[in-house]
């Protein structure tokens, strides 16, 4: 990988970090307004029992994506780093190229496809014992 495309990639990883920082942000602000509507309707107390299901199905909802952005943001600083170190683009686990395809693709990858098929069949297994 030349460093041009290195810095392309940068550049994209940078942009997709402030995204979603954003849009945790945005899902903060969802929750506590969540929070703020039980509080101005004291609770649950006269609410109809629909809305409180609503009310926490979107919470879960919130969390639930909140959770996965907090993944993909620890990924993108984890690439990040690598650049910065001179390791971005190698395999962690084998050590090999990461393909270049790949990377344009998930620009915030650790493993190459070999290695994440490898990882995600453990995964499965583990989930499933």
């Amino acid at each position: 990988m030349n460093k041009r495309q290195q810095e392309t990639l940068r550049q994209r990883l940078e942009e997709r970090r402030a995204e979603i920082e954003s849009d945790m942000s945005y899902m903060a602000e969802e929750m506590r307004s969540i929070g703020v509507d039980q509080d101005e309707e004291n609770g649950s107390l006269g609410n109809h029992i629909a809305d409180d299901g609503s009310n926490v199905a979107e919470a879960e909802r919130i969390v639930t994506v909140s959770e996965d952005m907090q993944q993909i943001l620890a990924q993108v600083n984890s690439a990040l780093e690598r650049m910065n170190e001179g390791s971005y683009g190698t395999c962690q686990r084998c050590g090999r190229q990461v393909g270049q395809e790949r990377l344009e693709a998930f620009p915030y990858v650790a493993y190459c496809i070999e290695c994440q098929a490898i990882i995600e069949r453990e995964q499965a297994l583990h989930a499933g014992a």
